[in-house]
């Protein structure tokens, strides 16, 4: 029975290995999911081959042992390869806050709550998506934030929505892919008067065909035209450890500030996956990035960021 328990361990963590493997190969949209769960997949692995090492010792499970640990290492190194948090030095500049948050289409029960979380955020710009449940909250919001695309500005529906304290100059909106309109917005905005420029993106799911490799490829040929300090953020629907998504950081050089925090499932906490992304291009960079403490009936954990402006 031991041996048999151990026999189909192996081959369990063989099969999602290898799935994972591909992406060294020949990455495919069919697997984007495990790619961007590469770390949760390969710690999962890791304790079963601790399990299986308990109930029987031979060298192939050794040997598969050892593949375990090289998945976890290079997912953490993965996680690294882009991060350029700002340092003790570089966090004494001026700095200002960014706010992200997928509130959920169909979340109107808690419209008011998110209301007076965005306004008392102290944001300066706050990118919103699935923002249907704000819109009979415009001039509420106006209040705090007088400017914004989305919402009957440039955009006529509620989806994607920007909102800021200053002037939002040269706004543009795009459609990524024939799934969802309108759900890349870029604007340059004036801080400490230096200009910056800002984009909310929301991309599909990655398990829809290619369409989440065609949207990052899109945004980030717009990104990569913009020339200066770049803020992205917004609901990327995977982690900074797919294929497509290290691409995408690639071409526009944009950055994480460290170790990203968790944001999906809300109620996996800790242990969710990173879904929602803050990402800069210098002269910014990211001081610190923290969850919401509330989620406020959304899956998604909204992310509130301190951004420094280098000189």
């Amino acid at each position: 029975m031991r041996v048999v328990l151990s026999v189909a361990i192996c081959v369990i963590v063989s099969l999602v290995l290898g799935a994972i493997g591909t992406r060294y190969i020949h990455p495919h949209w069919i697997l984007a999911t495990l790619y961007s769960l590469h770390l949760h997949a390969a710690v999962a692995c890791l304790l079963a081959m601790v399990f299986a090492l308990f109930i029987q010792r031979h060298f192939l499970i050794w040997l598969l042992f050892a593949a375990t640990i090289f998945f976890v290492g290079h997912a953490l190194l993965m996680s690294r390869e882009f991060a350029a948090p700002a340092t003790a030095q570089e966090a004494s500049g001026h700095s200002f806050r960014v706010l992200s948050f997928n509130i959920l289409n169909d979340n109107y029960a808690n419209a008011e709550s998110i209301v007076e979380a965005i306004a008392g955020s102290g944001a300066e710009i706050v990118n919103i998506m699935e923002a249907a449940p704000l819109r009979v909250h415009m001039d509420e919001l106006a209040r705090t934030y007088p400017y914004r695309v989305g919402c009957g500005v440039l955009i006529e529906d509620c989806d994607q929505l920007m909102l800021s304290k200053v002037p939002i100059d040269s706004p543009v909106v795009r459609t990524l892919s024939d799934i969802f309109p309108d759900r890349f917005i870029l604007g340059k905005v004036t801080i400490a008067g230096r200009e910056i420029n800002v984009a909310g993106i929301h991309t599909t799911k990655p398990y829809f065909d290619n369409f989440h490799s065609l949207e990052l490829i899109r945004a980030g040929l717009a990104l990569m035209e913009v020339p200066g300090p770049l803020l992205v953020t917004g609901d990327f629907n995977a982690s900074s450890l797919g294929p497509n998504m290290r691409r995408f950081l690639r071409i526009t050089d944009l950055k994480t500030g460290g170790w990203e925090p968790a944001s999906w499932p809300v109620s996996a906490g800790v242990f969710g996956v990173p879904i929602d992304h803050v990402y800069a291009r210098a002269p910014l960079k990211i001081k610190s990035v923290r969850r919401l403490p509330d989620a406020h009936g959304s899956n998604h954990a909204g992310l509130i960021a301190e951004i420094v402006l280098l000189p």
